[in-house]
């Protein structure tokens, strides 16, 4: 009997503990006892395309206008410029910037990515033709290991690479090669393809792409890199663009403010700080992970901050390749910012952006933290039109000219916080890039936990060729709390091609490219270290890896060479065959 009942409790106690296991499993899983309901309850997933096809009226125009809906004034914005230090009612630069077709076309032109997804319409996601006969990653593969660095509240770490976490790659001349501090085997290498990847661990990692080996020292800044720097956009000039996405506890207790820097690639040394502590800043939180843009016709930075302002300054740059001097002088410093009466003065903590903006002539096309995507005239520094989509938007804005007419795609996240489940709707956007208005629509319902949004922080990436008509987006934390799509909308319509139900989601932007054989792929990494590589055309999926640990950051793909990185602290170079 006594041992009966032995038994008993035995079976009892070991019951409880599983179900303490699985609870804390659980626990640990979602983050929080309230978002058990999240766990348990599916969204609905994809949701019927909303269409407003006569909007599209007026894409065709070389001018933005606002219309009666997106007019700033009729929606209260009041927009602020300083120049110089100084407030003023108006401004008219000097030296006008149009980023025309063709300046553009040059820019995604030049060998390797130069900034976030390749060029100024975000558009670009790959460099190069790859041979690809097999369908599949090559077994061997090599990786370097990177590091952390505490976060400002001084307990938790940022460790590897993040969103968006792009690597930048570049070809230089040998020229240009003869005067940096390149170590002798990268300096002697023909053709050698350079890594430059700013990280989560505070240094600035330089890497072969074949090799990956380092090709010379890293650059120490000790702030953290979430988002992605960008390089001088002619081709030659070595100039690196990179902004901290968090602040640091100094070495006598002091916040350390986030600001963004200009260093040479000739030393690796700091030619240039700046938008800390800014006064002029609505916000003050003053992370950069937004790529900036760079005009080298007029010589112009362009950096939106998270702080809600956006910088411009002429850099007088001066670069002697032949002694390797490199200099900067910034000048003609413009600020600018807005606010809307009863949306982000109430709040305090919706401005700025952490996109990255797009650009065409002499337009600046950006989204932020409350949901508004509006058009910026670069050379008045004031407002066109402004759109309101609700939510977030941390997916960069798309660019695109198709048969003349000039349109954008934005898409948008679920803010923490919006319902008692944090459940509701992310959505996919076709606009009218000349005046703001929305042509279609494509929505998806989606979960949010604290920390980790749901919805859309990929960036779309247009399709070519074959699939010309197709946009390609993946979309988080939908239908389930861990789960997500890849997703190709028909550019004209919105609706879904196909649509691929992922093992778990993903804010890594997708890579598209077509092959030497005239194959459309897709590569695609997600948040439990998949990388996938899939037919473009119907979204089979031909080959998989797994890396044990979230890609998070946005891979590049030079060739047949693909870069990623994990939040594991590891850099690993991928061959395609």
């Amino acid at each position: 009997m006594i041992k009966k009942k032995t038994i008993i409790i035995s079976i009892i106690i070991v019951a409880v503990l599983a179900v303490m296991f699985v609870g804390f499993k659980l626990l640990v899983k979602v983050g929080s006892p309230k978002y058990f309901y999240n766990y348990l309850h599916d969204t609905a997933g994809s949701l019927p395309v909303e269409s407003f096809s006569s909007n599209a009226k007026g894409a065709d125009d070389g001018r933005a206008k606002p219309t009666e809906n997106t007019d700033p004034e009729k929606r209260g914005v009041v927009q602020k410029i300083e120049v110089d230090g100084k407030i003023v009612d108006s401004y008219e630069r000097e030296n006008r910037i149009s980023f025309t077709d063709e300046l553009l076309s040059s820019i995604s032109d030049i060998p390797g990515m130069v900034t976030f997804r390749g060029n100024y319409s975000r558009s670009k996601s790959s460099a190069g033709t790859p041979g690809v006969t097999k369908e599949k990653f090559a077994e061997s593969k090599w990786t370097y290991n990177t590091g952390k660095i505490l976060k400002s509240n001084g307990v938790d770490y940022w460790s590897g690479n993040g969103w968006t976490g792009q690597p930048l790659v570049a070809r230089w001349s040998n020229s240009t090669k003869a005067v940096m501090n390149l170590n002798e085997n990268a300096k002697s290498k023909e053709g050698l393809v350079e890594v430059i990847y700013p990280g989560m661990d505070g240094n600035v990692h330089f890497l072969d792409i074949e090799t990956g080996e380092e090709t010379r020292p890293d650059i120490h800044v000790g702030m953290t890199f979430k988002g992605t720097a960008s390089l001088y956009p002619d081709g030659k000039t070595p100039l690196l663009f990179c902004g901290s996405g968090d602040a640091q506890t100094g070495p006598f207790g002091e916040n350390v403010s986030q600001r963004f820097y200009i260093y040479s690639l000739i030393d690796g040394s700091l030619l240039y700080e700046g938008g800390f502590n800014d006064d002029f800043a609505p916000r003050i939180w003053h992370a950069y992970d937004s790529s900036p843009v760079i005009d080298p016709v007029t010589d112009t930075l362009i950096y939106p901050g998270e702080n809600g302002v956006i910088y411009t300054m002429k850099l007088n740059t001066e670069y002697n390749e032949s002694t390797g001097s490199l200099k900067v002088a910034p000048s003609d410093t413009v600020k600018f910012t807005f606010d809307i009466d009863g949306k982000y003065s109430e709040g305090g903590t919706l401005w700025g952006s952490e996109s990255s903006a797009c650009v065409w002539n002499g337009y600046l096309f950006l989204g932020d933290n409350g949901g508004s995507i509006y058009c910026l005239d670069l050379n008045t520094m004031k407002m066109v039109w402004i759109n309101d989509v609700a939510e977030d938007i941390n997916s960069s804005p798309v660019f695109e000219t198709d048969g003349g007419n000039h349109y954008l795609y934005v898409a948008t996240t679920l803010k923490y916080g919006y319902n008692s489940h944090n459940m509701g709707e992310a959505a996919v956007y076709k606009m009218n890039a000349m005046t703001g208005e929305i042509i279609w629509k494509k929505p998806y319902e989606v979960h949010t936990v604290k920390g980790y949004a749901g919805g859309i922080l990929s960036t779309g990436v247009p399709g070519t060729g074959l699939v010309s008509d197709y946009i390609f987006y993946s979309i988080s934390k939908t239908p389930d709390l861990e789960g997500g799509y890849l997703v190709a909308l028909d550019k004209h319509t919105g609706e879904e091609i196909w649509k691929k139900k992922l093992d778990m989601y993903s804010w890594s932007s997708t890579i598209f490219f077509t092959s030497e054989q005239g194959k459309n792929y897709l590569i695609q990494g997600c948040q439990n270290g998949d990388l996938l590589l899939m037919d473009a055309k119907t979204g089979d999926t031909l080959d998989k890896l797994n890396f044990g640990s979230g890609i998070e950051a946005t891979p590049a793909l030079y060739g047949n060479r693909l870069v990623l990185a994990t939040r594991s602290e590891k850099i690993i170079g991928v061959k395609l065959e």
